[in-house]
């Protein structure tokens, strides 16, 4: 049986390490002694792990243990944070916030943060580089307090995340299952959330709710997101960046850009390069 080769911790003398990986070089199946905690910021990848394989978008976040295989697959130049941390430095409670995330098979093991958190949990992990590359007094106290402060952020996210889903499961889960899968058939076309909603025999500001509590994005947001990840592949194709928005339903290709960049912190132009 083959072994894949086992990562280094990017940092000496230290429990918690942080370092920001900005490449459009895919990274191949390999284990690590140390749990990684990893924030997707600009760009999009493919990661493949023990809970599943997913795009990861800006905001989504994943938590690998140790020993455990896992890829990245990258769709273009991507900018992640990488945080890690040895075991035997986590005591039970922090062990078990790592652990619900990592064991979320639901989602792939993707804990999706709202804006508002995402931004937190990168500025603490900033705080935490600089500590590393400018140590001061209690410089390694500080380190694993921002860890701390950085799981809770997150096990908080992936809480509310469950219970959004298991809300959805005790009420109208068919329903925006059933939208999903018809916003990815057609996306290309112009959508009435409305007759959406109608459909399915909900008010449109209910449907508009319950598809909130299930994806975490609005009707909107997320059949937005979606096109730009699939005009991902018009871009690596060749098309130019209005052909690329309207293969997806865009005939507007200045607000395409717009959104595009507003997703993925780039403008489509920029990965017409990879």
């Amino acid at each position: 049986m083959r072994v894949h080769r086992y990562y280094p911790f990017s940092a000496e003398q230290t429990a918690v390490a942080v370092n920001v990986y900005r490449s459009a070089h895919s990274v191949p199946m390999h284990r690590h002694m140390f749990w990684e905690l990893f924030l997707a910021v600009r760009g999009t990848c493919r990661h493949t792990g023990a809970a599943g394989e997913t795009t990861l978008l800006p905001g989504d976040l994943c938590a690998v243990p140790p020993h455990a295989d896992h890829c990245f697959e990258m769709q273009d130049s991507v900018e992640i944070y990488n945080c890690q941390c040895w075991p035997e430095q986590l005591n039970e409670e922090e062990r078990g916030m790592l652990w619900d995330v990592a064991d979320n098979s639901r989602c792939s093991g993707v804990v999706r943060l709202p804006a508002a958190q995402a931004e937190y949990v990168r500025q603490r992990l900033d705080e935490l580089l600089r500590e590393q590359e400018h140590p001061r007094e209690n410089s390694e106290a500080m380190r694993r307090a921002l860890l701390t402060l950085v799981l809770v952020a997150v096990h908080r996210a992936y809480l509310q995340q469950e219970s959004d889903a298991g809300r959805m499961q005790r009420g109208s889960r068919a329903s925006v299952q059933w939208a999903v899968q018809y916003i990815e058939e057609h996306l290309h076309e112009p959508l009435d959330f409305g007759a959406l909603a109608r459909e399915v025999h909900l008010s449109e500001a209910y449907f508009r709710q319950r598809f909130k509590e299930v994806t975490g994005l609005s009707p909107v947001d997320y059949r937005n997101r979606r096109r730009v990840v699939r005009s991902l592949v018009w871009l690596q194709r060749g098309c130019s960046v209005s052909e690329a928005g309207a293969q997806v339903g865009w005939e507007d290709a200045n607000y395409y850009a717009r959104v595009f960049k507003r997703v993925m912190g780039y403008p489509p132009r920029y990965f017409k390069n990879f």
